[in-house]
């Protein structure tokens, strides 16, 4: 088994083990590096999804109670890693949002903070974040169809896949069937910072054969 993998069995097997009230255990007890973990809905045929949307900009969860974006030369080069990939699976990217079948949206965690998915309320529906449902169409919240259950630490990478072509009734929530988190990202070093986030896009990808149409 190579390293990679052995990261990803040992965060998958740490997630699942995770309770709201918990924090994400250190790295630095499960591995020296960076930390990819992905999930997806096994009732999505992928090869059907032709369009994808992605802003140009990354939520940031921080501080500030305000709406704070990711738009610098960094946060463009980790979303083009995220269209390259995307691209070479076999999607075209749009930049109509109301023509896409899914949309992408990346979100980095830079303050200490936890999130628990799937029968939990999301961590935005309690600030007036960038990806609030409505961003997406007339939704009431979100829908995993898969089991989430993990925290999250400051230096924290989230992509997530939402089908924005799923049922749109009065009272629907939007599904999210791919999502991705990428940790251990923060060190002292900007540049390493970089590299270990463009890597983990790398290996989220890598990792989620699913998706190559």
């Amino acid at each position: 088994m190579n390293v990679k993998k052995l990261r990803y069995f040992a965060f998958a097997l740490i997630a699942v083990a995770f309770c709201a009230c918990q924090k994400e255990p250190s790295t630095s007890d499960l591995h020296r590096d960076y930390l990819v973990y992905t999930a997806h809905d096994t009732d999505t045929d992928f090869a059907a999804i032709d369009t994808y949307y992605v802003p140009d900009s990354i939520l940031v969860i921080g501080n500030s109670d305000k709406t704070e974006y990711w738009k610098d030369a960094d946060a463009l080069e980790i979303i083009g890693t995220v269209v390259d990939n995307m691209n070479s699976a076999g999607y075209t990217r749009t930049d109509d949002k109301d023509a896409a079948n899914v949309g992408i949206q990346l979100s980095y965690v830079e303050k200490v903070t936890y999130f628990v998915g799937y029968d939990y309320p999301y961590w935005w529906w309690y600030y007036p974040y960038y990806w609030a449902p409505g961003y997406w169409g007339d939704w009431v919240g979100w829908h995993y169809p898969y089991s989430v259950y993990y925290g999250y630490t400051a230096g924290s990478l989230l992509l997530e896949m939402l089908d924005l072509e799923a049922d749109q009734e009065t009272g629907k929530k939007l599904p999210v069937v791919w999502d991705s988190f990428i940790g251990g990202l923060l060190t002292s070093d900007a540049e390493l910072n970089q590299q270990r986030t463009i890597a983990g896009v790398e290996q989220a990808f890598e990792q989620s054969p699913y998706l190559a149409k």
